[in-house]
């Protein structure tokens, strides 16, 4: 009997034996040729034993000549060799009638090679009972016995929680056509998230997960929702959803001199002067008195008094008492200011998420709601009036634009990312072009979940990506809907890995429609035949 494959006898105290990793999951033998490559520090080639087929993305184990000790890694190309194949001898074939008419009989054929390329992701020791994970530092050997690496141990690689308890159930990883749930380490919050990828990938239907599992662990969520997404997940949590200018409004005095200036039209030199320095006075005042008492109710005939004051020291009042007149038209015609904040601080407090829709705003007034919020939810946390929160903010790149172009809400969203972790405040950014974003917000979120991404936006981030060879960036763009590369910090996922999204409990909002079936619809509810 011809045996298909040479088999390795493993040390009963062995590091394989421990993992439970036998001859049934061993797939090939490290090799080493002048076309294929040999064995370096960072990647392996090896054949592929008869009969098996590894897929894409398997995680594998290296064997050494040190029984408790062993190479990991996962799969990363691959190719097949057949000489029998080449296109002018397949055309011979044709024409002539002659030679082998089936070049690939089976695996069997001795002209057929198959040999597959593995990322070296590190070394993993048995050392007194217990597995240790350590950097690349010894070099892969050349005939060596390749097996897949149980699925149930890949948590030990990735250093990921193994239970929900511990972690954020975000979905599943594949390998060598099992599937495990990835759950990601509730370390990873505080230090920030970035969900990216083009329209129609699922970076919505992900943050959507994101919610659930932050709300599953008891922590607060307050979303700013430009499309709609989370309305339906939000009624379903029974959380608070709200629409900005109608139950939501902004305190007048936070939202800032410039932005406030901004809202009252037709100002002479003057007259802005005399206004600056009256609202600077009152936002000191109202800052206060968040700080000490997490209230606020600064009437509007409170700053209408203080103008009038200022006026009058600057010896004009005549100026200060038009400027007036100019200030009440511009608060009495905005439905989004109010003089206090509203209950939807205590909603926090009290509801498991409150969503926030800004989808019927111009991107001026969304990026003054989102500003003057930020502000006030990062003081109030400052100084424990509200508990620990996660901020989710879609289509992020319109709120923190690159370049030196700047927005109310820019400044504000930065400091609170810079600081938020020593606030115990999570933020997640969702958006769609990360080439159109603030570069340093892009490099301070600490976890990185991304889909499909054009390659201009790929340049952007690919170097925030961890340990991921350019075979796996390369096929970034290509990725299928729902399936998304996931890297951190070392310290909080040791490699980025390639998860599945899970199923949401809570309800999707609506699918990008087909227009023709929604024309055909419209015209025969709307009788237009």
């Amino acid at each position: 009997m011809v045996s298909s494959s040479p088999q390795s006898v493993l040390n009963p105290s062995s590091l394989l034996s421990h993992l439970g990793v036998d001859n049934e999951v061993r797939i090939g033998t490290t090799s080493s040729s002048p076309f294929t490559g040999s064995p370096t520090f960072d990647e392996v080639p090896f054949h592929v034993d008869v009969n098996k087929r590894p897929n894409l993305g398997t995680y594998i184990l290296i064997q050494s000549d040190d029984s408790c000790m062993a190479h990991y890694g996962r799969i990363t190309n691959g190719q097949e060799e057949n000489p029998r194949a080449e296109p002018s001898r397949l055309q011979q074939n044709q024409a002539y009638q002659v030679g082998q008419q089936e070049p690939r009989q089976s695996d069997l054929s001795p002209h057929v090679t198959r040999v597959m390329m593995t990322e070296v992701l590190g070394q993993i020791y048995l050392e007194k009972g217990s597995l240790v994970i350590k950097d690349p530092e010894v070099l892969p050997q050349t005939g060596m016995s390749v097996y897949e690496f149980p699925v149930a141990s890949i948590p030990t690689l990735l250093d990921a929680p193994k239970s929900k308890e511990d972690g954020l159930f975000l979905g599943h990883i594949e390998s060598g056509g099992k599937k495990l749930e990835f759950f990601l380490p509730l370390d990873a919050p505080a230090r920030h998230m970035i969900i990216l990828g083009k329209t129609g990938v699922g970076k919505s239907y992900a943050s959507g997960v994101f919610a659930e599992e932050m709300i599953r662990h008891g922590i607060p969520v307050v979303a700013f929702d430009v499309l709609g997404d989370l309305i339906p997940a939000t009624e379903y949590k029974q959380g608070r959803n709200l629409k900005a200018a109608h139950d939501f409004r902004l305190p007048y005095s936070v939202i800032g001199r410039r932005e406030f200036l901004n809202f009252v039209s037709n100002l002479t030199n003057d007259q802005e002067e005399i206004v600056g320095v009256a609202y600077e006075s009152i936002y000191a005042e109202a800052m206060d008195s968040l700080r000490t008492t997490g209230k606020l109710n600064i009437s509007f005939d409170r700053l209408i008094d203080e103008i009038g004051r200022v006026a009058n020291e600057f010896g004009q009042g005549a100026v200060g008492g038009r400027a007036v007149g100019k200030v009440r038209a511009a608060i009495n015609r905005n439905p989004l200011l109010a003089t206090n904040i509203g209950g939807w601080i205590e909603d926090i407090i009290k509801k498991p998420i409150v969503n926030v829709y800004v989808g019927h705003l111009g991107q001026s007034e969304r990026n003054l709601v989102v500003g003057a919020s930020a502000r006030v939810l990062q003081l109030l946390r400052k100084e424990d009036q509200i508990p620990p929160f996660s901020f989710i903010l879609d289509e992020a790149h319109f709120f923190l634009p690159g370049g030196s172009e700047s927005t109310p809400s820019t400044q504000v969203i930065r400091e609170m990312i810079r600081t938020a972790r020593h606030d115990a405040i999570s933020i997640v950014l969702i958006t769609q072009s990360p080439s159109s974003m603030d570069r340093q917000t892009l490099l301070v979120c600490n976890t990185r979940l991304v889909f499909a991404l054009d390659p201009d936006d790929l340049r952007v981030v690919s170097g925030t990506l961890g340990d991921l060879p350019d075979a796996t960036l390369k096929r970034i763009p290509k990725l299928a809907r729902g399936k998304a590369i996931l890297s951190s910090s070392q310290d909080i996922l040791r490699h980025p890995v390639l998860i599945k999204i899970r199923e949401r409990e809570t309800p999707a909002a609506a699918p990008t429609p087909n227009l023709s079936k929604a024309v055909k619809q419209w015209r025969k509810e709307n009788n237009q035949n």
